[in-house]
């Protein structure tokens, strides 16, 4: 299971420039938070995370919707408003074909302007010409790109589009439509409906399991933050600034490779670099405070690094493409904190977040709904208001 608190220490770095560690940062986090009651936290969520029918009819149906199976429907031959349509296109500009403007066999969903199977939409009018024509027809028409669009040459441009209608198709978007032929054709790994809706019942269950996971852990969290369970007054300055020299650094090789430098390009942005720093240091010190507190626990319950921490640290150097974790912990060091004591950190903390997890209590209660919730007599007036000019 992904961990949000790793992704809050790491702030998002990729990578960072190795700079040698001089005098060691040392600290107890013991000293620096007085640890309330931990063990057997209260915690409240109103999500639903129980089995039930309808739950899974919809992740099925949206699982099969994902998977963009569209068959040709020969019975159709003229495309209307709401059709799924295969086509080729070619967009010119004055005559002349235009980079990224022509495309083949790309199934279109003209009731919402955008790819079917991507589900990304077209620009403005991009579909809307199709409506009335016929299967085997080549249709050109003349659409305007919008004034901001990302090319310049294009941007606020008329340019032609011509396409070939090839078919129109039926969606297969529902477990009614699925047969085992199409099951064994177009889904991988899978023969017939009953071992793909069964396979899509345990992934099901399974995403239950891990949104009841991750909703304690950022529970959690919010109550470490909200000061529940013990208060850091003060993050040590050198702790803080190691924090964010590793960010700079990360920032710093990434500008690097574009031939500039951070500084350079916050100023050219239009951004105060001083004022990045500081809103930088004030955010990285509340995450700061969390690890802090993560660490007095880990502490007090003798979390120490044990036989899973190799798998911990391998999995993050491959997703970093790293060729072994003394490349990563290199890149990871700054001053007085060098990058295997950062990662030992930093499993130790998500040991003791698993240990909250493990050991808190967990109420339930039902998202209010919509209609139970109060409305204010200004907020009538207004609602009043709306509806009469609407009128």
């Amino acid at each position: 299971m992904k961990k949000k608190l790793f992704t809050v220490l790491l702030c998002g770095a990729l990578a960072v420039s190795a700079v040698a560690c001089k005098k060691e940062i040392k600290y107890k986090a013991s000293d620096l938070v007085e640890l309330g009651q931990y063990k057997g936290m209260e915690i409240t969520l109103n999500n639903n995370y129980e089995y039930t029918e309808e739950g899974f009819d919809a992740f099925v149906e949206n699982s099969i919707q994902q998977l963009g199976i569209f068959i040709p429907d020969d019975s159709l031959t003229t495309v209307e408003e709401d059709s799924i349509v295969n086509v080729d296109y070619v967009g010119s500009k004055d005559g002349v074909a235009f980079d990224g403007g022509s495309a083949e066999d790309q199934m279109i969903d003209i009731a919402n302007n955008s790819s079917a199977t991507q589900k990304t939409g077209y620009i403005a009018g991009f579909t809307a010409g199709l409506v009335g024509h016929e299967v085997g027809e080549e249709v050109a028409y003349e659409v305007t790109f919008p004034e901001q669009y990302n090319s310049p040459d294009l941007a606020g441009q008329t340019v032609v589009f011509t396409f070939q209608i090839n078919y129109i198709a039926n969606a297969i978007d529902s477990k009614d439509k699925l047969t085992d032929d199409l099951v064994a054709e177009k889904i991988p790994d899978y023969t017939t409906v009953d071992e793909y809706l069964a396979a899509l019942e345990e992934k099901y269950k399974d995403n239950l399991e891990t949104a009841l996971e991750s909703d304690k852990e950022t529970a959690i969290l919010n109550s470490i933050s909200n000061g529940n369970i013990g208060t850091v007054e003060k993050v040590p300055e050198d702790l803080l600034q190691a924090r964010v020299d590793m960010i700079i650094n990360m920032q710093e090789k990434q500008y690097e490779a574009m031939g500039t430098t951070m500084e350079e390009y916050a100023t050219s942005a239009g951004y105060d670099y001083e004022e990045t720093i500081a809103t930088l240091k004030k955010n990285l010190e509340e995450s700061t405070k969390t690890e802090i507190i993560l660490e007095a626990i880990a502490d007090a319950e003798n979390i120490q690094i044990d036989d899973g921490y190799k798998e911990f640290v391998k999995n993050i150097y491959t997703q970093m493409k790293y060729n072994n974790a003394e490349e990563l912990y290199s890149d990871f060091s700054v001053e007085g904190y060098d990058g295997r004591r950062y990662f030992e950190l930093a499993y130790r903390t998500e040991k003791a977040l698993d240990y909250l997890v493990e050991n808190c209590v967990v109420s339930f209660e039902e998202p209010p709904l919509v209609e139970d919730v109060e409305v204010t007599d200004d907020e009538a007036v207004q609602e009043d208001a709306t509806e009469e000019s609407a009128e």
